[in-house]
């Protein structure tokens, strides 16, 4: 049986935009400003708007990391002109088939999909450490009680992270009380890397995945679903702990 869950959307907005500057006031280390990969997807949208709320547009700058092409590019430039922030423009392709080329062994088809979030990664820190802006990150809980996040990877490697604990639909709904464009809000989400939906890579559901972590429940219908979410979630565990580390007795 399905439970139901309330989320008020409009409240956790002003939240989280008054924890976004507190942050940046009192625990960035006397950050100049902040910094976001902007994909062109809904999460990193909302998020840059929410830091833009929060300090300023002024001090939020936009790094595009497309790897050769990216077919939405245009969505990444139309947030960052509705935002009006600065922006850059990092090409990974070269940086991506360099890494392929001097490995000795052939990468397989999931390496070479969590290749690229990592490049991005050390792409964004490397600008951040120059203009000494901190990396925002935009990986969602929902993604992440899945383990559909790359470790070390941009969408789990970051300074701070104003979404990491809204789901997917709660991430849409702020969305929404921001008032950006619901075609970038609503946008199928999807990683760009493998040609998939996000949906369609996980065989889940966003409604029945948030559903779930926020009342452990579920309709019938859906229990291989929910299957193949615990089976996920447990194998997750790798990514979503601390990192283990031996201690001296």
């Amino acid at each position: 049986m399905r439970g139901v869950y309330n989320f008020n959307a409009a409240g956790e907005t002003i939240n989280v935009i008054n924890w976004i500057k507190n942050w940046f006031e009192n625990e960035s280390g006397n950050a100049s400003g902040v910094i976001i990969g902007i994909s062109g997807g809904a999460d990193s949208s909302i998020t840059a708007k929410l830091c833009c709320d929060a300090i300023g547009a002024d001090k939020v700058r936009g790094v595009l990391m497309p790897n050769k092409h990216q077919s939405d590019i245009s969505d990444s430039y139309k947030i960052c002109n509705i935002l009006e922030i600065k922006y850059s423009e990092i090409n990974i392709g070269e940086a991506f088939d360099g890494v392929i080329n001097a490995t000795p062994e052939a990468l397989n088809a999931e390496s070479l999909i969590n290749l690229a979030p990592r490049l991005r990664m050390a792409a964004i820190y490397a600008l951040g450490h120059t203009l000494n802006y901190r990396v925002a990150g935009a990986g969602n809980l929902s993604e992440k009680y899945v383990g559909y996040c790359t470790k070390w990877g941009i969408d789990m490697a970051t300074d701070f992270n104003p979404i990491a604990n809204f789901t997917k639909t709660e991430v849409k709904q702020i969305g929404d009380c921001l008032n950006l464009p619901r075609e970038i809000v609503h946008k199928t989400p999807a990683d760009g890397l493998s040609g998939l939906s996000d949906e369609e890579n996980m065989k889940i559901t966003y409604a029945v995945l948030d559903n779930y972590i926020r009342t452990q429940s579920y309709e019938e219908k859906d229990k291989e679903m929910i299957d193949r979410i615990i089976k996920r979630h447990n194998t997750a565990q790798h990514k979503l702990n601390p990192v283990p580390c031996y201690k001296i007795k």
